[in-house]
C-alpha cells in the first residue's frame, strides 16, 4: 500500500486486492455477501458479481421488480406486485392468471326450452324458439331487484343477480363474510367492504399469513454482522469491533486502554490502532524493540538494550558510543626517561633509551652489575654509564693504573724518589 501523510495521522491506500486500515487484509468481495434479498454473490477480479433471485434486481439485488409495469393482466384486471411475481384481479366474466379467459356463463346451459345461450362477458343471452301464444318469457329484472350494483339475469319464471365482489345474492343486499372460511392461515381476518384481510401473526406474511416472514432478507445486520432468522424478529450477530440490535454502534475500543507502554490509541470502524512510543512495536506496542539487532557494537563489544536506546560494554583497547574507536595509549606518555611510545591494539611498548630498561622504561640500568672497579675501587652507577672511584694510589677507568708519585719529581737537590703504593719517599 501506499501511505499518504495527513496532519498528525496517516491513511494507507490499498492496491488491488487488499483491505484494512493498514492493508493486512486480502479483500474478499464476497466474505460478508454484499448481495442482499437471497442473492449470490460471485467473485470477480478485484469485485463482485450479484446473481439476484427470480423478483429482485440491481447492482445488489436491493431492487424489488415490480411485475406489473409490463402490464400482465388483461381485460382491465388490476395487478397486485409480490415478491418474484404477481396476481391479477380478474374482472366479473374473467379468469386465468392473466385473466385472459372469458368466463363462458352458456356452460351451465342456462337456457331452457330448446333456447339457445349466447355468451357474453359477465352474462348470456338465450334465444328463444319461435313457438305459440304464451311464449314470451315476463322479465322480473325490470323491477331492478339486484341491489348495490348487481347485474340482474332474467330467468325463466325468476332472476339471478351476479353481485360485485364483496356482496352476495340473492340480491346483493349482503356484504359477503370472506372469513367464515379461515382464509388466514396464521392470523386474523378482517371483514371489509370489498372481502376480508388477514392481519398477520408476528413473523408470519403473505395474502393468506402462510408464510414464514424472513426478517434478514433485508440484511438489518449492518458492518459485516450475521443475520439469524428468528419468529417475529431476527438476531445480529456482531463482528469484532461493533454492536448494538443491528451492529450499528463502532466499539470504543480505546476506552478499555489496549495500547501498552503510555502509546496513543485511535479508534478506528470496528477497531482501534495505537501509536506507539519511540522504542517500542506491536499492535498492542508491547513488545520493546530489540535495538541490539542490527549489532551497532564494534570491535567484539557486548550490546545492552534499552528503551528506544542501546548501550555498549568495549573490550579493553577501544572506546566510542559504539566502541568504534581504538584507544591510543600512548597519549597519556607512559614511556618514562625519554622513551618512545608505540601504540597497539589495547596495548603498547616503550622503545628506552640506552640506560633505561622496564615497560615503561622506569628503571635506570645498573651498568656496575657487570662492569667491576679494580683495585679496591668504587663503582658509582650513572645514565648508561659508569665511573670507578679509585682507592689512594690508582688511577683509570677501572682503577688498573698505580700512580707513580715519584713522576712530578717531588725530591729536591738531586735526591732520588722512591715510589710506594700511594705515596713516595726521597733518599737525599
Amino acid at each position: 500500500g501506499t501511505c499518504v501523510n495527513l496532519p498528525g495521522s496517516y491513511r494507507c491506500q490499498c492496491k488491488p486486492g487488499y483491505t484494512g486500515h493498514r492493508c493486512e487484509s486480502v479483500y474478499v468481495p464476497c466474505s460478508p455477501s454484499p448481495c442482499m434479498n437471497g442473492g449470490t454473490c460471485h467473485q470477480t477480479k478485484g469485485s463482485f458479481h450479484c446473481e439476484c433471485l427470480k423478483g429482485y434486481t440491481g447492482p445488489r439485488c436491493e431492487m424489488d421488480i415490480n411485475e406489473c409495469h409490463s402490464n400482465p393482466c388483461q381485460n382491465d384486471a388490476t395487478c397486485l406486485d409480490k415478491i418474484g411475481g404477481f396476481t391479477c384481479l380478474c374482472m366479473p366474466g374473467f379468469k386465468g392468471v392473466h385473466c385472459e379467459e372469458d368466463i363462458d356463463e352458456c356452460l351451465s346451459n342456462p337456457c331452457v326450452n330448446n333456447g339457445v345461450c349466447l355468451d357474453k362477458v359477465n352474462r348470456f343471452l338465450c334465444v328463444c324458439p319461435p313457438g305459440p301464444r304464451c311464449n314470451a318469457d315476463i322479465d322480473e329484472c325490470t323491477s331492478s331487484p339486484c341491489h348495490n350494483g348487481g347485474t340482474c339475469i332474467n330467468e325463466v319464471n325468476g332472476f339471478r343477480c351476479v353481485c360485485p365482489e364483496g356482496f352476495h345474492h340473492p340480491h346483493c343486499q349482503s356484504q359477503a363474510d370472506g372469513c367464515l372460511s379461515n382464509p388466514c392461515v396464521h392470523g386474523n381476518c378482517t371483514h371489509i367492504a370489498t372481502g376480508y384481510k388477514c392481519v398477520c401473526d408476528p413473523g408470519w406474511i403473505g395474502d393468506y399469513c402462510s408464510t414464514e416472514g424472513n426478517e434478514c432478507k433485508s440484511n438489518p445486520c449492518q458492518n459485516g454482522g450475521t443475520c439469524e432468522d428468528l419468529l417475529n424478529g431476527y438476531r445480529c450477530t456482531c463482528r469484532k469491533g461493533f454492536k448494538g440490535e443491528r451492529c450499528t454502534v463502532d466499539i470504543d475500543e480505546c476506552l478499555s486502554k489496549p495500547c501498552k507502554n503510555h502509546a496513543l490509541c485511535h479508534n478506528i470502524q470496528g477497531s482501534y490502532l495505537c501509536e506507539c512510543r519511540p522504542g517500542f512495536t506491536g499492535g498492542d506496542c508491547d513488545s520493546n524493540i530489540d535495538d541490539c539487532l542490527s549489532n551497532p557494537c564494534q570491535n567484539g563489544a557486548s550490546c545492552v538494550d534499552g528503551i528506544n536506546s542501546f548501550s555498549c560494554i568495549c573490550l579493553p583497547g577501544f572506546h566510542g558510543d559504539k566502541c568504534q574507536t581504538d584507544t591510543n595509549e600512548c597519549l597519556s606518555e607512559p614511556c618514562s626517561n625519554g622513551g618512545t611510545c608505540t601504540h597497539y591494539v589495547n596495548s603498547y611498548t616503550c622503545k628506552c633509551p640506552p640506560g633505561f630498561e622496564g615497560t615503561n622504561c622506569e628503571n635506570n640500568i645498573d651498568e656496575c652489575t657487570e662492569s667491576s672497579c679494580f683495585n679496591g675501587g668504587t663503582c658509582v652507577d650513572g645514565i648508561n654509564s659508569f665511573t670507578c672511584q679509585c682507592p689512594l694510589g690508582f688511577t683509570g677507568a677501572f682503577c688498573l693504573t698505580e700512580i707513580n708519585e715519584c713522576d712530578s719529581h717531588p725530591c729536591l737537590n738531586r735526591g732520588t724518589c722512591v715510589d710506594s703504593l700511594g705515596t713516595y719517599r726521597c733518599i737525599c
